[in-house]
């Protein structure tokens, strides 16, 4: 006999652990133009193994916007740091479940394992009438099997995404993974391939290499040249071709990307150097700044003079430039501080303030008044919001353990509950280090991300990456990245609330607050239960049914 249990979409199922059945759903809801996920588990009890078939039988209507994956596994080393290994689904090493591959024509089914499917209703498009749905699983061998989960659709809507989100995208790692050189044809197609993907999920800014992005790299290492800039020095002169970045912009417009992150103009952790840039000089095509080139330095700081006006006219042809960001250094600390002011103040001649962020924990850099768009590590955010703030972002990356994230081993509601953070303190923008990051430390090699999860050891497995890299130069989505969106689609519905709100004394946020119960809900403090999370999902979903504009 085959056992099928239908779980949320928070539901994680290892290989070698039961089944959590506090994860178990039969019924859900969803908006009608939001994507809606569940899980199918399963596994056999009267043989050791068995191969199945696996489908959903639906509706007519649904079925043009159902999709069935199969859920592989990673492999993960390096899981939690210590300190934080109970708060863990899975604190040792270990497969871990992530991969959403497409469904093979058979499924194998375990006597001593479970193994789940992952089940995604797309209603973006609006064309699914509100309703309630039956969608039943049907797993076959010699005997048919079946589980029925009941979706209801609902006759209410999210609101547009307002959150800028940046997952850094890095090309060089995929030039390195699919063997193919920067500005080939090949390169073009698969990096939009990517970058669709990343729209699709939220991701609606995109990491603009305009010069070899100087993160994560070994002092006086280099990766691969990724360089959107075409520059030529004669002499003390330069010259610049901005073809590549043309096409850069009009394949981000055409697969939904609307903000352009422009890399990094100094080197990170305080600024202290160029990034590589590449040029034309007597014919040759060499590196003329670098590791080597003072930050600071006369020479360097007359380049971008050079630069910045010409780059700044482009965009404005393009009509992005009103939807760029930019940056002096990554994460700079409180020892580097003049050498950040000097370098912000170089760039604030040709940038508006607000349009220059950086990542930072250390809150002495706003109140000197160094960073007026604050990018800050959510474990560090509390102080600057009590600042209020014009703009404030945040991020999390490796160190931020305590808080909301994405990593392997953790519960997928430490992934989830974002969007209700970033709701409540109305956070303007969120970044993450890696959508696909496939190096080691440093960038001292490149890695597989089928085989290591963790950079090569490095940092906790899932924080380098959210999507694989598949056939045909497609990305493919993890579980982790699906969470993401539903976290985003959380911050939406929250968002299409607030707008519904009657006029009153009470901010309406506020006021969503508070009917919410979420009044002690904080970056460092919080409940990540995934049913409770669901749950509230679904109240803030049949709020917005009630409530009328």
């Amino acid at each position: 006999m085959i056992q099928i249990e239908t779980l949320s979409s928070l539901a994680k199922v290892y290989p070698d652990q039961e089944l959590d059945l506090r994860d178990r759903q039969e019924a859900g809801c969803m908006l009608k133009n939001e994507v809606f996920s569940f899980q199918a588990a399963f596994r056999i009890d009267n043989v050791w193994q068995s191969s199945v078939r696996i489908e959903v039988e639906a509706p007519e209507e649904i079925k043009p916007y159902l999709t069935i994956q199969a859920i592989d596994y990673v492999p993960c080393d390096f899981p939690m740091y210590e300190t934080t290994l109970k708060q863990c689904d899975h604190p040792a090493p270990g497969l871990f479940p992530d991969i959403l591959r497409e469904l093979p024509p058979i499924q194998w089914v375990y006597k001593n394992s479970w193994r789940a499917v992952y089940i995604r209703i797309n209603g973006e498009s609006q064309e699914i009438r509100p309703g309630i749905y039956d969608l039943t699983i049907k797993i076959t061998n010699d005997t048919v099997y079946t589980k029925t989960f009941h979706l209801e659709v609902l006759d209410a809507a999210l609101s547009p995404q307002k959150l800028i989100v940046t997952n850094w995208f890095h090309t060089d790692c995929l030039c390195n993974y699919y063997g193919m050189e920067f500005d080939s044809e090949e390169y073009w197609r698969i990096t939009e391939n990517f970058a669709k993907t990343a729209a699709e999920y939220g991701i609606n800014m995109l990491l603009t290499p305009v010069f070899t992005p100087p993160l994560d790299t070994a002092q006086g290492g280099e990766r691969r040249t990724i360089q959107l800039v075409d520059v030529r020095k004669d002499n003390d002169h330069y010259t610049f071709g901005f073809e590549k970045l043309a096409r850069w912009i009009t394949m981000c417009k055409r697969v939904g990307i609307k903000y352009f992150e422009i890399s990094h103009l100094f080197t990170q952790w305080g600024c202290k150097y160029a990034p590589k840039v590449m040029a034309q000089v007597n014919g040759e095509y060499k590196r003329i700044f670098g590791w080597d080139t003072d930050g600071h330095g006369n020479e360097y700081l007359d380049f971008l003079s050079q630069l910045l006006p010409a780059l700044i006219a482009e965009l404005k042809t393009y009509g992005v430039f009103d939807s760029c960001y930019f940056h002096v250094s990554d994460e700079p600390t409180g020892e580097m501080m003049e050498d950040y002011k000097r370098c912000a103040e170089f760039m604030r001649q040709y940038i508006a303030p607000e349009r220059l962020f950086d990542a930072l924990s250390d809150i002495a850099f706003y109140k000197n008044g160094l960073v007026s768009c604050p990018v800050v590590a959510i474990d560090h955010i509390h102080p600057f919001i009590e600042e209020k703030p014009d703009h404030l972002w945040g991020y999390y990356c490796c160190g931020q353990i305590t808080s909301s994230n994405r990593f392997l081993a953790y519960p997928a509601g430490r992934n989830r509950m974002l969007g209700a953070l970033l709701f409540k303190y109305n956070i303007e923008g969120f970044l993450q280090w890696g959508f696909n990051f496939y190096n080691s430390h440093l960038s001292l090699e490149s890695v597989d991300p089928y085989a290591t999860s963790t950079a090569g050891g490095w940092v906790p497995g899932g924080d380098p990456y959210v999507v694989y890299p598949g056939k045909e130069g497609k990305a493919v989505p993890s579980l982790r990245l699906e969470v993401f969106r539903e976290a985003l689609q959380d911050l939406r519905a929250l968002e299409a609330l607030a707008g519904k709100m009657p006029k009153s004394s009470v901010n309406s946020r506020d006021a969503i607050i508070i009917a919410l119960g979420l009044e002690e809900l904080h970056f460092d403090k919080f409940n990540a239960n995934n049913a409770e999370l669901i749950h509230l999902r679904e109240r803030i979903n049949r709020m917005l049914t009630e409530v009328k504009a």
